[in-house]
């Protein structure tokens, strides 16, 4: 987190105007095309490992659980008569169609940045040639092999 420290929070990383989309724990971009793609090139970068879910799954998820958030919170708002239906089917309306945008905008950048392959079951890799430091002078110009598994090769063989 010491990078954290010389990052100035609401601005984009790329072209310096006030940022307001956070992809990551220290990554703002602002809402221009171009600093959003190279944000989420930079997620993927981070997260070709394959040990943590893809960013864009991530986001996704974090998007409907708000909005579910957001709709149970309205729900209970409107119970309590702090809204009335209308207003409240309004404001819903529009939470769901910029969740929609969002999401929409998310899938082209992940179709921009497609996943890495999975990589396939690997081979075992095979083993190391022989290191020169592991022989045994047999005769001039003829060295053997020591063998690492408990099995020495003599030196008269």
């Amino acid at each position: 987190m010491a990078r954290d420290a010389f990052i100035s929070r609401n601005r984009c990383q790329y072209c310096n105007r006030p940022g307001f989309v956070v992809w990551d724990v220290d990554l703002f971009t602002c809402g221009r095309e171009v600093c959003k793609s190279l944000a989420f090139a930079e997620l993927r970068r981070r997260h070709r490992d394959g040990l943590r879910p893809l960013p864009e799954k991530l986001l996704a998820k974090a998007l409907l659980t708000a909005l579910d958030t957001f709709e149970y919170a309205l729900h209970l708002d409107e119970r309590a008569e702090v809204v009335d239906e209308r207003e409240a089917n309004r404001i819903l309306s529009r939470e769901r169609e910029q969740t929609a945008h969002l999401l929409l905008e998310l899938h082209e950048l992940e179709r921009r940045y497609p996943a890495p392959p999975e990589p396939a079951e690997r081979e075992p890799a095979p083993p190391p040639p022989p290191n020169p430091r592991y022989r045994r002078f047999v005769s001039r110009g003829r060295t053997v092999a020591l063998r690492r598994d408990g099995q020495a090769v003599s030196a008269r063989a």
